[in-house]
C-alpha cells in the first residue's frame, strides 16, 4: 500500500503540474480567506505568502484576518469569512476541537477549508498541512540533550494549551525519561519574547553558579529569543540554547557570534502554505479525497551546516538581511557539518 506520506508527494507534485487555467477557473474572481490565529513571526507571515502567491496566480482575491493571539477571535474571524460569503479558507494554528465548530459552519455552508499546523485533522475539513512537530521535536531535542552530555538541569518554555507545542514538549519529555541525569524544569509562558526574557532573568538570579543551569529548550525561535537575549546579557553563555523553525531570528541567534543559542530545525514554511492553497483550489473544484496530514521538509541547523542551511530556506540574500556578512560566519565556524533534510514516512 502506498503510504500517506508518498501519496501527500504525489499530490503535491499532480498539482503542481496541474494546468493553471483549470485552477483559475475555479478561484477566478472569487474571495478567500486566510484566517491566521497570530502574525507575529517568519512562520506566521510565510504561511500566508505562499498560500497568498499560488491564490493570486490563480486569480483569487485574498482576505487575511489576525486573531491576535486570541482563539475566540480567531474563530469570530473565521465566522465572518464564512458569512461575507467567501469560497473557501485556509486556517493558520489553532486546536482541533476549538475550530470544530466554526469548520461545520463552513461545511454547511459549502465552503472548503484546510488547515496548517494543527497537528490533527479537524472533522469537515479537507486536510491539514504542517511540519511534522514530533519528529522536529526529536531532532531539536537530541541536538539540545547531545550538547549538555545528557546531564544538568533543562527549562523548558512552550505556551500551554498550544497544540503543536504540546506536541513538541511530550516528545521532548519522553525523550528525558531514559536519561536520569536530565531534570526538566517547566516555564508555562505566552507568545510574547519579551515575558520569556523576564521569566528567565528571574530564574538565572535564581541559580547564579555557572552549571546550575544546562540548556534551555524553547518551543519556536521566537519564543525562546527573549531567554537568548536574558543569558547574554547575563554572561551566561555556558548555558546551550535550542528550539524549532528557523526563522530568520533563529539564524540570527545560531550564528550571532558568542550566541548560546546551538540548533533549530527549519521547516519549509512557504510551502506548508502553498501546499495548503494548491489543496483547496483542487477542494473548490470539487475535489474530497486527499491525506488527512500532509507534512514538509524539516532540517537540523548547527553552526557547522549554518550557511547552508540559511541559503536553502532564504536564499543567498540572507546575509544582507541579517547583517551578518557570510565570510564572518564562515570563518568564525568550520562548516564541514551535513544538511540532511528530513520528511517523514508513513505506512
Amino acid at each position: 500500500m502506498i503510504s500517506a506520506t508518498l501519496k501527500g508527494l504525489a499530490l503535491s507534485a499532480a498539482l503542481a503540474l496541474t494546468g493553471a487555467g483549470a485552477q483559475a477557473q475555479e478561484a477566478a474572481g472569487k474571495k478567500i480567506g486566510i484566517a491566521a490565529r497570530e502574525i507575529t513571526n517568519d512562520y506566521n507571515r510565510d504561511i500566508i505568502a505562499g498560500a497568498e502567491k499560488v491564490l493570486k496566480e490563480a486569480g483569487a482575491e485574498v482576505v487575511v484576518t489576525d486573531g491576535g493571539s486570541d482563539p475566540r477571535k480567531h474563530n469570530e474571524n473565521i465566522e465572518s469569512l464564512i458569512n461575507s460569503g467567501v469560497a473557501g479558507i485556509v486556517i493558520q494554528l489553532g486546536d482541533a476541537q476549538q475550530l470544530a465548530p466554526v469548520v461545520a459552519k463552513a461545511a454547511a455552508a459549502g465552503i472548503p477549508v484546510v488547515t496548517t499546523s494543527i497537528g490533527s485533522k479537524t472533522e469537515g475539513v479537507l486536510a491539514d498541512v504542517g511540519g511534522d512537530d514530533a519528529l522536529m521535536s526529536a531532532m531539536v531535542s537530541r541536538a539540545l540533550l547531545s550538547s549538555i552530555g545528557y546531564k544538568g538541569d533543562v527549562y523548558v518554555f512552550w505556551v500551554p494549551g498550544a497544540p503543536i507545542l504540546e506536541t513538541r514538549k511530550r516528545i521532548l519529555q519522553a525523550m528525558v525519561a531514559d536519561y536520569p541525569q536530565v531534570k526538566l524544569h517547566e516555564v508555562p509562558t505566552e507568545h510574547n519574547a519579551a515575558r520569556v526574557q523576564a521569566q528567565m532573568e528571574d530564574i538565572l538570579t535564581a541559580n547564579p553558579e555557572p552549571g546550575s543551569i544546562a540548556a534551555v529548550w524553547g518551543a519556536y525561535d521566537l519564543l525562546v529569543s527573549g531567554a537568548v537575549e536574558a543569558v547574554r546579557r547575563n554572561e551566561r553563555n555556558e548555558i546551550k540554547i535550542g528550539s524549532i523553525d528557523g526563522d530568520r531570528v533563529g539564524f540570527q541567534m545560531l550564528l550571532d557570534e558568542e550566541s548560546p543559542f546551538v540548533a533549530t530545525v527549519v521547516q519549509d514554511v512557504p510551502r506548508i502554505g502553498s501546499l495548503a492553497a494548491e489543496i483547496l483550489l483542487k477542494g473548490m473544484g470539487g475535489e474530497t479525497e486527499f491525506p488527512s496530514t500532509l507534512f514538509t521538509d524539516a532540517w537540523l541547523a548547527t553552526r557547522a551546516n549554518g550557511v547552508a542551511s540559511a541559503e536553502k530556506r532564504w536564499g543567498s540574500g540572507i546575509w544582507e538581511e541579517m547583517s551578518i556578512p557570510r565570510e564572518d560566519v564562515e570563518g568564525r565556524w568550520e562548516q564541514n557539518g551535513d544538511l540532511i533534510v528530513v520528511h517523514p514516512i508513513l505506512p
